[in-house]
């Protein structure tokens, strides 16, 4: 009876914590960018920690190494703002500016190419599909210009959240092993080894699908910027962070961030919309064969099916955070029905 008790009391608790959390949502990205940030620097913290000073007779301890891991990220933060976001804001700004003219000239195209279906002699089924097709996309352009102005309003507005992210990093870079160690004081003692590996193999996976797609991140965004900046593109340095931002979302997130570039590029000239669309081919081929088999390597080990069927699920309840955030979560269910189907 006492167990029936304990048992129901868990579960008890268990649904409590769930409501908490669904009732805090506010907090989640604060604390979801601390552990992003803290999975960056742990392999920098944890070089600091294996140095040796004065001869080899002092080595550095977590504290300072988890400092000096802060003054580095700050150091690197300094060289990115002066040489990629400044010009990133004067350019985003003239984008900002010129947007009004580019979206009435995309709407003239548009307009053109529904008169020249109209004339074309064609089946009706096929002209009335093309034509429903161009007034939706004359119609949902505005409206994604708009959802992209307040998206960056509303993350504006949220930054001062962002104010404890350095807090939280600090204190997970520094006592990981000792909230591990609270954590399994939950559970029984004989329990407490099984559950021990479940959550350094899911730390392990989570940490290398981070810095990998992380890495990889930043290797196609400055792919990108080359290629437009070199192709003559307009904007070069939005579509190349637009790129970076874009390939957290797998599989479809590249082809969101070639959109935008191949319509810019088509405002120019139809030609050079043609080398853009070449270009983005060539990176998707060398982003799939070299670019992500040598950095992330097997550490996701989901087929792409299951990856596709994450993100959709993940779109469908919680947007784009969700398809963003659809992978990784899925790599940890993963690991934890593994444990818990083979636990004997």
């Amino acid at each position: 009876m006492t167990r029936l008790v304990d048992n129901w009391m868990k579960i008890g608790i268990i649904l409590l914590a769930l409501y908490i959390i669904s009732q805090i949502t506010s907090i989640f990205l604060p604390v979801i960018a601390a552990i992003v940030l803290t999975f960056i620097l742990n392999p920098l913290v944890n070089y600091f920690c294996k140095l040796h000073v004065g001869s080899g007779k002092w080595q550095i301890t977590r504290s300072i190494a988890v400092l000096l891991a802060f003054l580095c990220f700050i150091l690197l933060l300094s060289v990115t703002a002066t040489f990629v976001l400044l010009p990133f804001v004067q350019e985003f700004n003239k984008f900002v500016l010129d947007l009004p003219s580019l979206l009435e000239k995309l709407d003239r195209i548009t307009t053109n190419f529904g008169q020249l279906i109209t004339e074309t002699p064609m089946p009706a089924r096929i002209a009335a599909v093309i034509e429903q097709v161009t007034a939706n996309i004359t119609a949902i352009l505005p409206k994604l210009a708009s959802d992209a102005a307040s998206s960056l309003l509303t993350f504006a507005t949220r930054t001062i959240e962002l104010v404890v992210v350095p807090i939280l990093t600090y204190y997970f870079l520094k006592d990981w092993q000792v909230l591990r160690g609270s954590f399994l004081t939950i559970f029984k003692t004989k329990n407490r080894g099984k559950i021990g590996i479940v959550i350094d193999e899911m730390a392990l996976v989570i940490s290398g699908y981070i810095r990998g797609q992380f890495i990889v991140s930043i290797v196609i965004g400055t792919m990108v910027f080359c290629g437009m900046y070199f192709l003559d593109v307009g904007y070069p340095l939005v579509l190349g962070l637009l790129a970076t931002l874009t390939e957290s979302v797998p599989i479809i997130g590249p082809i969101i961030g070639a959109v935008p570039a191949i319509l810019l590029a088509y405002l120019a000239a139809p030609a050079l919309a043609f080398k853009v669309l070449l270009f983005f081919i060539v990176v998707h081929q060398v982003e799939n064969n070299i670019v992500v088999p040598k950095v992330m390597g097997h550490t996701i080990a989901l087929h792409p099916a299951i990856i596709i069927i994450s993100l959709l699920v993940g779109g469908k309840l919680f947007g784009i955070p969700g398809m963003i955030l659809a992978v990784p979560v899925t790599a940890l269910l993963r690991v934890l029905l593994k444990h818990i189907w083979f636990h004997q």
